[in-house]
This record gives structure tokens, sequence and C-alpha cells, in this order.
């Protein structure tokens, strides 16, 4: 029994320490350090439940949703496989959070001897397990309307292996820290009551080949089966148990707890096998198939951990088939963007100020939102979605005019080339930002030197130089004060914060707001009306 419990406390180790390192490596390898051996792949690129969220785009559009890669779904299909065959075994053998949630159940279980994981009476446990899968359907539907992560902030998961990095969420250190609380009390409460991907696969104890069977010809009636079971399952009152809360850890059976040999073991049906698989085969062969179909998808060109930076094409209209400007992402290099749009790196490069000429093919757009930090403060802000602006108007492709601000530079190009209406003209010379006054390097340094000294108000002598509007000095204000506009990144609950109440904006919008954290450019491109329409007429309620 105790060789059963090592194999697969060794597994669990083996892939929360598997995945911390690569979270880890990811981080460090921004900053130009290497861990040898290491993949430096985001969370997102190793979780599977990536590739579920992905499908619905995947299918419309043939894009992943922002952050996911191919090798999300192809650890989606390994996931599938497995439980098809084994049920959930990745929620009890590979799951960091599950396995951590496991490790603080040890607290709980001293403390509390047998009261512990019973302190949630069966009449209402039985039902908030399935709110697990309302989690599943909410997540999987606000991501296929909004097109982003949006369980990110909120996911345990991803706060756990972010600790060290500038991706944690706030709300989902505060639903890791709840999860590992609550865990001294319950075990598992994570998997039982919230997780999506648990709900998921779940639903493979239903049909799945290998199941926990109880001959009852053999049974003693001693109980020891339903106490030990993690997830409150009553083993011994069930021949086959096909509960969708079954992980699959194997701890009911006679290898680990049942004092009878064979009385409780996990079985295909009969005829298929007469032996019952033991813990360290079902470990060898998860483990197996696991790399396995890595390996395989990897000599299949399938296994990708970053993105192929290839944008979403436009959908309707004269520029069906286009690719989308309005899809670019902070994480495309000035090259990704040249291959696609054909607007050269050097182009891009003086439109934006990029000085550094020996790695201008590798440089990222979002790096821009950094390097024009101190902008924000001035009312005005240079990043991904200039670019987006810059591209699109410079091929001649569709984009909302969405109060998106240009360097200077890059609008005397657009000009130049002389592709411009009358009104892209007028937009472009009153959102226009002179930089040319600030190089690269004075611009992030006054940026970590307002952060260091927030707390001391500069003298006139010390002001950063001013950022000029090339539009008239009342332009000017109205741009850099307004600070109560709805632009193209303003989302629905910051149109809430400025006290538009959220009958108005639906009414404006026409239809129900789909999520707080969607930004109404992104609601009105995917519902295809006009978002200029939609920003006049919330503006003009604030002005009220």
């Amino acid at each position: 029994m105790k060789k059963a419990v090592k194999i697969r406390r060794i597994i669990q180790i083996f892939f929360f320490v598997l995945i911390a390192l690569i979270s880890l490596s990811h981080t460090l390898a921004e900053k130009g350090i290497v861990i040898p051996f290491i993949s430096d792949a985001s969370l997102h690129a190793v979780c599977p439940f990536g590739g579920v969220v992905s499908i619905y785009q995947y299918f419309v559009s043939g894009t992943y949703v922002q952050k996911i890669h191919e090798s999300s779904f192809v650890l989606m299909w390994i996931g599938f496989i497995l439980a098809i065959g084994f049920g959930p075994v990745f929620c009890g053998w590979v799951c960091p959070l599950g396995s951590i949630q496991e490790w603080f159940a040890k607290i709980g279980r001293k403390l509390f001897k047998k009261n512990f994981n019973n302190f949630i009476p069966y009449k209402y446990d039985r039902y908030l397990r399935y709110m697990r899968y309302a989690v599943l359907v909410w997540v999987v539907y606000m991501t296929a309307m909004t097109g982003k992560l949006t369980f990110a902030e909120a996911d345990p998961y991803s706060a756990l292996f972010n600790l060290w990095s500038d991706e944690i969420a706030v709300g989902g250190v505060i639903v890791l820290a709840v999860t590992l609380i609550a865990s001294i009390f319950v075990e598992r409460p994570w998997c039982k009551y919230a997780c999506p991907y648990g709900a998921l696969l779940g639903i493979s104890n239903l049909f799945r080949v290998f199941k926990i069977r109880r001959n009852n010809d053999t049974c003693i009636d001693c109980m020891k089966c339903s106490r030990e079971c993690p997830m409150n399952i009553p083993v011994a009152e069930q021949g086959i148990v096909r509960d969708h809360q079954c992980i699959s850890c194997l701890k009911c059976t006679s290898e680990e707890t049942c004092p009878v040999a064979d009385t409780v073991a996990y079985k295909a049906p009969a005829g298929v096998l007469k032996t019952h698989v033991k813990t360290g085969v079902l470990g060898v062969l998860l483990v197996g198939i696991i790399f396995g179909g890595i390996a395989l998808s990897s000599a299949m060109n399938m296994w990708n951990t970053t993105s192929d930076k290839v944008p979403a094409t436009i959908q309707a209209g004269d520029f069906a088939g286009e690719y989308d400007p309005a899809d670019i992402r902070g994480s495309y290099t000035f090259k990704d963007i040249e291959d696609a749009f054909g607007v050269s790196v050097e182009v891009l490069a003086e439109a934006f100020g990029v000085q550094d000429n020996e790695n201008l093919d590798s440089f990222q757009v979002k790096n821009l939102e950094s390097i024009y930090e101190a902008l924000v403060n001035q009312g005005t802000e240079i990043g991904t979605s200039s670019v987006r602006l810059f591209v699109a108007l410079y091929t001649g492709l569709p984009i909302e005019l969405d109060g998106t601000f240009l360097p200077k530079p890059a609008v005397e190009i657009l000009l130049e080339k002389g592709s411009l209406t009358d009104e892209q003209q007028a937009y472009i010379k009153a959102n226009s930002v002179d930089i040319s006054d600030v190089s690269l390097n004075e611009q992030s340094e006054a940026a970590e030197a307002e952060k260091a000294e927030t707390a001391k108000a500069p003298a006139a002598s010390e002001t950063p130089p001013a950022v000029q509007s090339t539009s008239t000095t009342e332009e000017s204000t109205e741009h850099t004060e307004e600070e109560n506009a709805v632009k193209g990144n303003t989302t629905f609950a910051e149109v809430i914060d400025m006290g538009i109440d959220k009958e108005k904006i639906e009414e404006v919008i026409g239809g129900k707001i789909p999520t707080p954290g969607m930004t109404v450019s992104d609601y009105c491109r995917q519902s295809g009306i006009q978002f200029s329409t939609v920003k006049d007429t919330l503006n003009g309620l604030l002005e009220k």
C-alpha cells in the first residue's frame, strides 16, 4: 500500500516542479536568463484548458484566443484521450493545483481528525458540486464572445505559478488564497466546486473504459473506501463508480485502502481485461501517453508553445479574407507585422521612434507601452493600439477611429503617403503626439524616476519635457484633460464607473453588456455596429 501511495505522490511532485520551472523559465527568459533543459513556454502554452476555451474561435476564424498556442490544443486532446481510457487522471495525478490542495489537506487531517472533509452537510454539498459546470459554461461562453482569456484574472492555477512574475492578477491571488485555506477544512475544494476543466473531464466517468469496481461478494462493509475518497464519493454503496467527481486517484482501491485483496479495483469491463490495472501501471501509462503525445506532435510540427503571429482575417465586407490589423498583439515583433501586412520594419521603427537599429526585427510591440509609459500621465498613450491604427491606415485596411494616439513621425509618414480620407487626416492630426524632444532612454528614465518620486512633487524646473500635440493648444487640452471619456480601450466596467447607468449603456449598444471587462470597441466590432457612434453617444451622456 505504501508503494502505491509513493508512486502517485512522486508523479504529482514531478509535474508540480516541472510546471513551476517552466513558468519560472518563461519569466527569466524575458530578462535574458536561460534555465538549461527547461522550456521557456508561457504557462498558458502548457495548459490543456486553454485549448478547450479556444475551440470556438479556432473553428470560426482559424486562430487561437490570445496567449493560447498549438501546444494547448495538443494537451487538450491528450487530456481527452486519457479521460476516455482512464477517467480524469489529469486531475488526480497531474494538475499541480489539485496536488497542492491535497498537501494543504494534510494540515486539516491533523487538526480535525475524523471531522476533516465533513464540514459541509451532504444535502447542500451534493448541489454545490454542480457549480463547476456553471463556471465551465460561463468561461467558455465569455471567452468565445470576447476572444480573451476571461478566466485568467481569477484563475488560481495561473496565480500559483505567476507569484514571481508581473503577470500575476490580484483576483487570482485572492481565489488561490481562499482555495488553500479552504483545503484545510475540505479536501480539494476548488476541484469539487469551481474547476471548469475538472467539470469537463468529470463527464468521462460516465463512459470511460477503466472504472473503479467494487466486488460486493468479498466486501466486508468496513467503509474505508468511502472514508478515504477525497471527493466524498460513497464508494462502498456502489458496484461501479460513475460519479462525475471521481478523479481516478485510486485511493479507495485494495492497493491502498481496502483491506481485502481485489475487492475495490481499477478494471475494464468484463471480457476486455481480466486483471485490474495497478497504480504503478497507471502511472507509467499516464506519463508515457503525455510525453509520447508531445513527442509525436513535435515530430509532426504540431507542438508550438509560441504564437505563430498570424492575425485573424476580416470576415465580411470588401476586405474579407485580409489580415485584420485590429488583431495585432503586443507579442508581435516588427518583423511579424512586416510579414503579415507588408509594412517594413524600417517604416515601423521610424514611425514609433525606435532607435535600436541592431534589434529592430525582434522588437516587440508591447515594449512601446513601457517605453512611453510616462505619456500616460499626460493623457496620451502610445502602445499596441497605436500600432494597429498605423498599420491599418498605412495599408488602407478598415479600423475604428477610437481615440488612439499616434507619434508625430507616424502621422507624417501617413500624410506623406497621401492615401487617407479627409476624416482620417483630421483625426490623426488631432491625435498626434510629439516625441522628438525625448529620446527612448530619456523616456524610460523619466518613467522610472516618476515611480521612485511619487510622494514628491517636482519643481517646475525639474518637470520632464512636455508632450506637445500638433493640433491647437485648445485641442491638446481637450485630449490631455479628458479623464472621463470613452476611448478604444475603455471597458464597460469603466464606463459604469464614470457614472453612466448600465441600462443606459445597454440602450445605446442595443443589447446586454456581455461582460464588464470587455472593451466597448471590441463589443462593437464583434456586433457589427459603429464604435464611433457609440463612443460619441456615451461621451455625450457623460457631459450631461
